[in-house]
């Protein structure tokens, strides 16, 4: 089961990284913060021996509407510990700096996140489509989804807003 990151650890990382909130009032306690500063903080998290967070246990993405929110969930083997963290991006800017720069092995989820949901991950080794069609210019699991008809035009395929039926 084990323990999830406590209040006297966000004061230590809240001279470090400014825009760092906390939301210590709820049973699993999560980290706010900017997409600038969540590179610094996901290799602090992680290289500090206070915390030692060295694995990912997942990467999600939820859309709003108004922004998509990236959930990285971390994990001391260590100490026992889960942290989620959290970080707002403008529907209109969906950019975030990759962490395969930090777990390597966040690859396959940040690539899936990018095909469905249409996050650019900033430094990412391969990010390209991994479930639709390179071409596709749509992101199936975004609140604005329209599926889209595929065309076979002069032998090319293309992709089509789909004809209302009423």
């Amino acid at each position: 089961m084990g323990i999830y990151f406590d209040l006297k650890y966000f004061q230590q990382l809240q001279t470090e990284f400014p825009s760092v909130e906390f939301d210590a009032e709820e049973k699993e306690p999560k980290l706010y913060v900017s997409a600038d500063e969540l590179l610094p903080l996901m290799h602090r998290l992680k290289e500090n021996s206070i915390w030692a967070f060295d694995r990912m246990a997942n990467i999600t993405a939820v859309d709003y509407k108004e922004y998509i929110e990236m959930v990285y969930i971390l994990y001391s083997r260590r100490f026992d510990m889960w942290l989620t963290v959290k970080v707002k991006l403008p529907e209109e800017d969906t950019k975030v700096q990759s962490m395969t720069q930090v777990w390597p092995g966040t690859e396959f989820e940040e690539r899936e996140i990018y095909d469905l949901m249409g996050v650019d991950f900033i430094n990412h080794p391969d990010m390209r489509r991994i479930l639709m069609p390179d071409d596709y210019p749509a992101h199936p699991l975004r609140k604005d989804f329209v599926p889209l008809q595929p065309k076979i035009q002069g032998g090319v395929l293309t992709w089509h807003k789909q004809k209302s039926s009423s």
